[in-house]
């Protein structure tokens, strides 16, 4: 994280996740290592801020790989695998801060 005091913040957030042994998977039985990248900036402008985050910068999706659906229901009733990895993609939002008061 870079910031400097009343003027804006830019931060980068790298995550890694390796395998992980998956149990009653039809399609494998370890999911595959991944990196996630995310992305934090900020801009102040006097009382207010403007910022955006972006996560998952690489659009790394479990259905990339496998589908979520089972061929077949499971012996427990479920149509779909457990989730290992991100289910939504990549993923940006923003917003704007307002601050009241003195400072």
């Amino acid at each position: 994280m870079w910031e400097e005091h009343g003027k804006g913040r830019l931060g980068l957030e790298v995550y890694y996740t390796g395998r992980q042994q998956l149990e009653d998977n039809p399609y494998r039985s370890q999911s595959r290592p991944y990196v996630e990248l995310g992305l934090l900036g900020e801009i102040v402008l006097g009382k207010m801020s403007l910022f955006v985050n972006a996560e998952n910068l690489l659009g790394v999706r479990q259905t990339r790989y496998d589908p979520l659906l089972r061929p077949r229901r499971a012996a427990d009733g479920r149509w779909t695998v457990d989730v290992w990895a991100p289910a939504d993609g990549f993923v940006v939002n923003g917003g704007m801060r307002l601050r009241f008061g003195a400072q």
